[in-house]
């Protein structure tokens, strides 16, 4: 019970939260480094699980579908070869259908190892491919009384309201979203909302050929067709991913095809793969997210949630928090899911397998993580406080964002991004739309423009916007905004004219403390060899010697072979040996007592010499604890300074 109120006192201390970093003592520096530390851990793991959202060879599979299927030259019926994005009519469409995708589908079946359900002999279609359309209803707009003798319908552009949802059409059934399993379409004209009417196709060639003949002679594509789509799944057990293509074909109610393709990468779940490493970093990651969960709570029951509210940096945690939790979640969830669609793509091969829903979620989790981590990073702009430019760069950023002049000279950045798509949205591609549009004003400002397109597509206006947008916006409003940033730059920097980090001086003496640890830990390794080396020559030279200390001086030629430290030795052990040497037994009465004789009175003196002597080793033993000791008192004192 008592270990368990330590660690929880030694947590709450850890957990004290600082809203600014600061260096100006050792305890603080000392706080700010712990914190530091910990929060690098927390970077770093967080990293390694990022990244494992994302695989090497995610960009080549996708490269490999596109090049083999889009990227090859399709002949039309007129005997051109276009490339996919080139393609215009219905009929370019139903010639790459028969041709580049039966080609690439089918392309492996003259090895006869090869199964029709692999592609490239490496990737296996989870199902068969599927092709899908949705319509409008006819009569959806009204046709002019002039042009009611050329047209009997009026199909309009694709909404969710006007698409057309009979049970059947031509031979095909209508399938709901929710039946499909699929989600919201993004192309390149519209969002398409609805499932549209199926068409399923095998893994026969002929089968597949006989199914497009079938749809173009039933005129399957006519006005009311607003997006067609042809979509299947590959599965590279190889490298644990799927692949969730989509080609698709826009046509817009003025006519032709707009073409368009998606290619959605799936990775199996971090928990699936077999890499203990990112295992270690996954379980770190989401306890010290916990960790700082409890360091949050303790900061808003400390301070409170209205005054917690008003820094930047918590909402950022907060944030991070959320984005951590998350995906966590999405790590326990996703997993379930995936093994639920191969397990049924096992037992009902027949069938198209759809996982738009785990690539939507997957595409959620990864701008998830990636948004995360990119504050996780950002947050290190918080412990730079230590370096003087670094802070006048912070500071510099957070008033230049604050002052009203930034905001009026984004006001006329996107006064003009409007004007620019009203102009020239009809027939200049860099401004078709608004988003569009802001992004080619951002790339006018690095000289990237097509100048002789907006003369174009305006011939009046058109030099009249860029000249005016050159001189307003890129030549005085962005030197007044330069000139914004490097006035506050300028009083920051006076603001900041005398340092008071004490970081350095730390770091030092902390450096100091482990070279000087480091060097008496090699002292004394160094001595207890030297003594173990001493005791073995002494040892040896012991059992070399033969010399009776207890009788005889020894010879000129021993003292010379004998080192004055194991001659010390050596003494020391003669002296001892004859103390503990017994008495002869001639010596002694009958009644234990010693004769009075001469030779007893010289024994009686040789005993006292002795005793002397080893009354000498004792006092000299004494002397050297007593100078152990006050060193030590020393160094206690000194410690306590």
């Amino acid at each position: 019970m008592l270990a368990l109120r330590n660690f929880c006192r030694n947590l709450r201390k850890v957990a004290q939260k600082q809203q600014s970093i600061k260096y100006d003592s050792d305890e603080t520096v000392r706080h700010a480094l712990l914190e530091f530390g910990v929060y690098m851990i927390f970077l770093t793991t967080a990293t390694i699980v990022a990244n494992s959202a994302q695989h090497f060879y995610m960009f080549y599979f996708n490269q490999t579908v596109e090049k083999l299927f889009l990227k090859r030259e399709t002949e039309t019926k007129y005997g051109k070869e276009v490339e996919f994005r080139n393609l215009v009519t219905t009929s370019d469409w139903w010639s790459f259908l028969e041709k580049n995708f039966l080609d690439g589908l089918h392309g492996d079946e003259s090895d006869v190892n090869s199964t029709k359900r692999l592609l490239l002999k490496d990737n296996m279609l989870l199902g068969p491919p599927r092709l899908r359309q949705m319509r409008v209803k006819s009569h959806s707009c009204e046709i002019n009384d002039a042009f009611r003798r050329y047209f009997n319908s009026c199909y309009a552009g694709y909404s969710s309201g006007k698409e057309q949802r009979k049970a059947n059409y031509k031979g095909t059934q209508y399938y709901s979203k929710r039946q499909l399993d699929a989600i919201a379409l993004k192309g390149e004209i519209a969002h398409y909302y609805g499932g549209g009417y199926v068409q399923m196709l095998t893994y026969e060639r002929e089968a597949n050929q006989k199914i497009f003949d079938n749809l173009k002679d039933i005129k399957w594509i006519d006005r009311g067709s607003r997006i067609v789509i042809l979509e299947f799944v590959l599965l590279n057990a190889n490298a644990y991913m799927l692949d969730n293509v989509k080609i698709l074909a826009e046509l817009p109610p003025v006519g032709g095809i707009v073409p368009s393709y998606q290619l959605q990468p799936l990775k199996f779940s971090l928990w699936m793969e077999r890499d203990a490493f990112l295992y270690i970093a996954a379980i770190v990651y989401y306890i010290m997210a916990g960790f700082y969960t409890f360091e949050e709570i303790t900061e808003i029951r400390t301070i409170g949630p209205s005054a917690y509210r008003k820094s930047l940096w918590n909402v950022l945690d907060v944030l991070v928090l959320l984005l951590t939790y998350f995906s966590f979640f999405y790590n326990l969830v996703h997993p379930a899911l995936l093994n639920r669609s191969i397990n049924a793509a096992q037992q009902d091969d027949t069938r198209f397998h759809s996982i738009d829903n785990l690539c939507y979620w997957n595409t959620i989790y990864i701008d998830a993580m990636g948004i995360c981590i990119f504050l996780i990073w950002i947050k290190i702009f918080k412990f730079i406080g230590f370096n003087k430019t670094m802070l006048q760069f912070s500071t510099t950023l957070g008033r230049v964002s604050a002052d009203e002049s930034t905001f009026r000279l984004s006001k006329m950045f996107l006064a003009y991004a409007q004007l620019g798509l009203l102009l020239f949205g009809a027939s200049h591609p860099d401004f078709r739309d608004f988003g569009t549009s802001v992004i080619t004003l951002m790339r006018m400002f690095l000289g990237d423009f097509e100048y002789q397109l907006i003369e174009e597509a305006n011939y009046f206006l058109g030099p009249i916007y860029f000249v005016t947008y050159v001189l307003l916006v890129f030549f005085i409003l962005l030197n007044m905004f330069l000139a914004i940033v490097n006035d506050t730059y300028a009083v920051v920097k006076s603001e900041f004219t005398e340092g008071n980090t004490n970081l350095g001086d730390y770091v030092i003496h902390l450096w100091g403390n482990c070279c000087s640890t480091l060097k008496k830990c090699f002292q004394r390794r160094r001595k207890e060899v030297e003594d173990v080396d001493v005791k073995r020559k002494t040892a040896s030279e012991l059992e070399k010697s033969s010399v009776d200390l207890s009788s005889s001086e020894p010879t000129a030629d021993t003292r010379t072979s004998i080192t004055p430290r194991t001659q010390a030795r050596l003494e020391l052990t003669g002296i001892l040996r004859e103390y503990f040497e017994e008495l002869s037994p001639e010596l002694i009465d009958q009644n234990g007592r010693y004769e009075d004789t001469s030779s007893v009175a010289d024994e009686i003196r040789r005993l006292k010499h002795r005793v002397d002597l080893l009354e000498d080793v004792v006092e000299q033993l004494v002397a050297g604890m007593d100078r152990i000791l006050a060193k030590v008192d020393s160094w206690k004192r000194t410690r306590k300074e």
